[in-house]
């Protein structure tokens, strides 16, 4: 019979894997301590969960959250990345931290937006730009030809002005 506590860890983890935008599956095995807590800090700064939940409570979890792909990796020592906001950031988290790591996390596979990633994926997240860069980068393109088009508006006149004024400096040095 479980115990009221593993199933609150249940319904708390249910409730975060229900809510989050990325899930990161890791098999931190011969990470130190201090690595993990200095790792821990910098998911903290980036609003990125970090968690280890026994593997029996994480299945139930995600089961009932509806996450069925993630059941035939949930075996030996497994900790979670959960983001609810830019799912990308655990991956960009982590390639800062890989000098320190000496590639002893290891991503087993991620739920992305909904859609299972395998570990050869889960590299390629890393290089993706965040919603917000791509935003920028729209946004600089759809401005990019308004820019051109208003200099080029402004062109014509600027030409006028300076043709003025060289005609006044013409004008003062030979009156």
């Amino acid at each position: 019979m479980p115990t009221p506590q593993k199933e609150a860890v249940v319904q708390e983890m249910t409730d975060k894997f229900s809510r989050a935008r990325s899930i990161f599956v890791a098999d931190f095995t011969g990470i130190d301590v201090n690595t993990i807590v200095e790792l821990r800090k910098g998911f903290h700064a980036e609003n990125v969960e970090y968690r280890v939940v026994k593997n029996t409570l994480a299945h139930l979890a995600l089961n009932k959250a509806g996450i069925k792909e993630l059941d035939d990796l949930l075996v030996g020592v497994n900790s979670y990345v959960i983001s609810y906001d830019d799912p990308t950031k655990p991956m960009k988290i982590l390639k800062k931290f890989k000098s320190i790591l000496n590639d002893k996390f290891k991503i087993k596979a991620a739920v992305f937006e909904g859609t299972f990633v395998g570990p050869d994926q889960v590299e390629q997240l890393a290089n993706l730009p965040s919603r917000d860069e791509l935003l920028a980068q729209f946004v600089g393109m759809l401005q990019q030809p308004l820019v051109h088009f208003v200099n080029t508006l402004r062109a014509p006149l600027l030409n006028f002005v300076g043709a003025v004024k060289a005609l006044e400096e013409q004008k003062k040095q030979s009156g």
